[in-house]
């Protein structure tokens, strides 16, 4: 047996590293959560980057000149690039939504730049996808009035 000055001192030592054991035992499950929600948000980015890119590629044809006759003459490629920037900006809606709602604005460095780089992507997409519809118009405009 200790005597009671030890036992207080031990108590006294030990309250201090079992509050932060506690606090410890918890992060790591915070941060799995941080980590899956990252990596699903990359993916995402990594989704809006394809449809960048092939948006690209269509501004790359229209801008050379390769493509025979009109590009959209029933309107639907620029109905659903309408749909492709409305559905952009929901999401980064939703997103800057849920991370004050659910982060309360404060999350790690890992999900922090998942969510910055999801919305440079989709900004970035969204300007691609209101240029290529202003280019379908030029170049449909131009064909238009071509005899042929």
């Amino acid at each position: 047996m200790l005597p009671p000055f030890l036992k207080h001192l031990v108590a006294t030592l030990l309250g201090p590293v079992q509050a932060f054991l506690r606090r410890a035992a918890r992060l790591p499950a915070a941060l799995v959560v941080e980590i899956r929600c990252a990596r699903r948000i990359d993916a995402a980015a990594r989704r809006v980057g394809a449809m960048r890119t092939k948006i690209g590629i269509m501004s790359g044809h229209l801008n050379a000149g390769s493509i025979e006759g009109r590009v959209d003459a029933d309107r639907n490629l620029r109905r659903m690039l309408s749909e492709l920037k409305d559905d952009l900006s929901e999401m980064r809606r939703d997103l800057a939504t849920w991370h004050v709602k659910e982060c309360r604005g404060r999350t790690g460095a890992r999900l922090e730049a998942a969510i910055a780089q999801l919305n440079r992507i989709a900004a970035d997409t969204w300007a691609a996808a209101d240029k290529l519809v202003l280019q379908i118009d030029e170049y449909d405009g131009a064909r238009a009035h071509c005899p042929g």
